[in-house]
């Protein structure tokens, strides 16, 4: 499926930016060149997060892997084309499955572990999934019984596929299809079959593009590998080097910037489960972790637990900020052979990546064109203020800002198509094709070094809670809380916590009957099948949900009265 235009294929390819190269192709000549090498390993405890052996494979096992299951699904019927919903753990069969993917024509659909089955059948009816595989568990989720529950009520879903033990009853199990790559013949082990086009779809992500609901976003291998290259051409990321990928595949950090990054340049993929920083820290240690991506709140907790030897070790420390740099907490010490790279992730619609300039701050964003920096003529992303001249001549000062709009070798200009659609819905743009984010940016200098300005995310203009690594939309939740049959008007608000811990989600609730009104809350998020992270962490009754004369919910009042309450 192709939803580049013609016209951005020709721009991106003559300027040397895509290429023709699919992910597989590019893996196959370092399984061929290199056969030995290791290639993926996973997180030891991975058996206790989600019931799958852990894996350690060279690159020519990998490549056995990869043709023996392209092989199978080939011959249990499976084309070019279809959608795939993988709810897997950063892992070596994640790996494996996208190079299968990728060999086959297929695109994948990584969803989060801790979806709902409400959240997972809206995802999966969305994109017209086909098939399904998932692990048996996620620590204390139940994805694979989830998976099933939804899978039979969906007449669309052909197959369901298993990873781990302890699956339940129904679920083709697809672990002893991975582990037998000893059985693929030797003749023909290299050869590629139909020519997939490297701007056919590999993989779909959500991204909360503007302020409608998120939507699907497909990107081809030649947007993906885009990201990757313009990240790691900072890290110096080489295929002697080891990458901890520790983010789930579910957004671009993960996916792009950890995954795809080191099977396109041959690195040793290190996959990691983050439970804790004190065992992350000591897996770098054990595995000899060289580039690594942090959130950017957690590198000065890391940074006082790095022994010598991993200070010693690390070449590259990617922080990665969401949204907003304004009134961040920025450490500034980095006593390691390592450079800090400031990694800034617009929704996961595209990401800007620096090197740290000053040590206590995130350095702001050129206005223009983002450049290689090996090869200056080519430019990975261009950023445009929008409604910053409107803004200027309003105004008696010329330093001022706009709405943050995007395009580039990383962008898609649509959405994937619905299923039933024959093309995807637009993504809101200007006449000159930069997407918009609704992401609000301040203008702070109109010249530096050769006549660049520079600008600063200031957060989103749409209404969008943060609280826990998660984002969502602050209408939809108030929408989903409104539904219970007990609550008369609803609203979700977000309560910062102290000490860099996870911001809480809440919920306030206007209703007849306090007594009961808890109980019956809880049992409709329960019943619709909520995903967990949508449950707030505790209720406020109000007599009223104090809004704006334009409806907009005011969430800092009711931060407020959850303070007074003393909930939280």
């Amino acid at each position: 499926m192709l939803l580049s235009t013609p016209e951005q294929i020709e721009t991106y390819s003559s300027s040397g930016l895509w290429g023709e190269d699919r992910l597989d192709l590019v893996f196959a000549r370092h399984a061929e060149q290199r056969p030995d090498d290791l290639a993926l390993i996973d997180d030891q405890g991975l058996h206790s997060v989600s019931g799958r052996r852990p894996q350690c494979l060279s690159f020519i096992r990998t490549w056995r892997r990869v043709v023996a299951l392209s092989e199978f699904l080939t011959g249990i019927g499976m084309k070019a084309e279809t959608v795939v919903a993988m709810l897997i753990p950063p892992s070596a069969d994640a790996a494996v499955l996208t190079l299968v993917a990728s060999r086959m024509g297929i695109i994948l659909a990584p969803i989060p572990l801790t979806s709902g089955e409400a959240d997972l059948r809206e995802k999966l009816e969305q994109v017209g999934a086909k098939a399904i595989v998932c692990c048996s568990h996620y620590e204390e989720e139940a994805v694979a019984e989830r998976v099933r529950n939804v899978a039979a009520e969906m007449f669309s879903i052909r197959f369901v596929f298993c990873i781990g033990e302890n699956a339940p009853e129904g679920l083709i199990d697809l672990g002893d299809i991975l582990d037998g790559e000893d059985n693929v013949a030797e003749d023909g082990l290299f050869e590629h079959g139909g020519q997939i086009s490297a701007n056919s779809v590999l993989a779909i992500h959500w991204s909360s593009a503007g302020s409608e609901q998120a939507m699907p976003i497909g990107r081809s291998h030649n947007q993906l590998l885009a990201i990757a290259r313009y990240v790691h051409e900072q890290t110096d990321l080489s295929g002697e080097h080891c990458s901890f990928v520790s983010h789930h595949l579910s957004g671009l950090i993960g996916f792009a910037v950890g995954m795809v990054a080191a099977l396109d340049v041959g690195a040793r993929l290190q996959f990691h489960n983050f439970r804790s920083l004190g065992r992350y820290i000591n897996a770098l240690a054990e595995f000899g972790g060289q580039h690594v991506v942090l959130p950017g709140g957690l590198w000065e907790d890391a940074h006082a637990l790095l022994p010598m030897q991993v200070r010693e070790q690390l070449i590259s420390i990617m922080l990665v900020w969401n949204r907003v740099h304004a009134e961040q907490t920025v450490f500034a010490e980095n006593e390691t052979a390592a450079r800090l790279i400031d990694l800034t992730n617009f929704k996961d619609l595209a990401l800007f990546s620096q090197i740290r300039r000053h040590p206590s701050e995130v350095g702001s964003v050129p206005l223009g064109a983002i450049n290689s920096l090996h090869e200056p003529s080519r430019v990975w992303m261009e950023t445009f203020l929008y409604g910053m001249e409107e803004s200027r001549a309003q105004t008696d000062s010329a330093i001022v800002g706009g709405e943050l709009c995007l395009k580039g070798a990383m962008l898609p200009h649509c959405a994937f198509p619905l299923a039933g659609a024959v093309e995807g819905k637009a993504l809101r743009a200007t006449e000159e094709g930069f997407i918009h984010t609704e992401i609000g940016c301040h203008l702070v200098t109109e010249e530096h070094g050769d006549q660049r300005a520079l600008f600063r995310p200031l957060g989103d203009l749409g209404d969008v809670l943060a609280f826990g690594g998660f984002t969502e939309r602050g209408t939809d939740l108030d929408a989903l809380y409104r539904d219970c049959i007990v609550v008369t008007d609803a609203a979700a608000f977000v309560v910062p916590s102290e000490e860099n811990n996870p911001a809480h989600l809440m919920a306030a609730l206007v209703v007849d009957d306090k007594e009961t009104a808890r109980e019956e809350f809880y049992a409709y998020l329960k019943e619709k099948r909520v995903s967990s992270m949508k449950w707030p962490r505790d209720i406020i009754f109000v007599e009223a949900i104090p809004r704006q004369t334009n409806g907009k919910v005011m969430r800092e009042s009711l931060i407020e009265a959850s303070q007074v309450a003393n909930v939280a």
